[in-house]
């Protein structure tokens, strides 16, 4: 998460969850952190994280089990349009950054494919 960013630090919260939830590393069914736990780690007020999870579950990527806790949904198949709504987006504003920079498609694929490559290496 980017504290400077100007994005509220709910929603940084929230795109966290969801990347984590679209990578598998909160595969379906997951149980998430508690509340308070989840506040600690992220160093934000319970009621930021209370919002967040209100957030997701409007969204329907979360679930409240009354005696359990929250959890992931175990729709696989929402998860996946989710995923692909999430990605289209964010293609979207970069496409958009990238066009205000003068930059074309072959180009950007072409930067793409390097800084995948290159990430793998830091894997």
């Amino acid at each position: 998460m980017n504290f400077k960013s100007n994005e509220t630090i709910g929603s940084q919260i929230i795109e966290y969850v969801k990347k984590k939830i679209f990578s598998g590393a909160y595969a379906c069914g997951t149980r998430l952190p508690a509340i308070r736990e989840f506040a600690l780690a992220c160093r934000v007020n319970p009621n930021t994280i209370v919002k967040v999870y209100a957030e997701l579950s409007a969204e329907g990527l979360i679930y409240t089990d009354s005696t359990n806790g929250k959890f992931v949904t175990t729709d696989e198949v929402f998860i996946l349009q989710k995923r692909e709504e999430f990605l289209r987006e964010k293609a979207a504003a970069f496409a958009q950054e990238v066009r205000e920079a003068g930059g074309g498609a072959d180009e950007v694929a072409n930067l793409l494919g390097e800084a995948f490559r290159i990430g793998r290496g830091k894997e």
